[in-house]
């Protein structure tokens, strides 16, 4: 069951759910010396057909041999995460970077009012009830 938010109250909800931190992440990759660890978590904005994932931009330290994290991104991808690659990303919270996608298309204000879905993977509940 997924909830409904306006977009602006998401990441405070997102980050007051404790069952989203066992859920694995997926990677974005980029190229050789970046990559983005993605949320499984997504938020789909119906009215825009978008949807934005939260991320960490990772870039690779050879001295390591290993991607370290650099820092947190919010990704944009169009429609279903499923069957598209990104479309953007940028350094910033998901008003701002949706705003700056959009190119001032909508204000922050009226994002912050747009109704958005919260979309958790349905796997890691099923593995999490067999758990229990």
């Amino acid at each position: 069951m997924n909830k409904r938010y306006r977009l602006g109250e998401i990441e405070e909800a997102v980050s007051e759910m404790e069952e989203l931190i066992d859920i694995e992440d997926d990677i974005a990759e980029i190229d050789d010396d970046f990559q983005i660890v993605v949320s499984s978590w997504s938020v789909y904005v119906e009215s825009l057909n978008l949807t934005l994932r939260q991320g960490i931009a990772c870039a690779w330290d050879a001295e390591e041999g290993l991607f370290m994290p650099d820092f947190d991104v919010t990704i944009v991808y169009e429609g279903n995460i499923e069957t598209q690659d990104w479309l953007y990303y940028e350094q910033d919270g998901m008003v701002v970077t949706l705003g700056n996608w959009l190119n001032g298309r909508l204000s922050c204000e009226q994002i912050e009012q747009l109704w958005c879905e919260l979309i958790i993977p349905e796997q890691n509940k099923e593995q999490k009830e067999s758990e229990e």
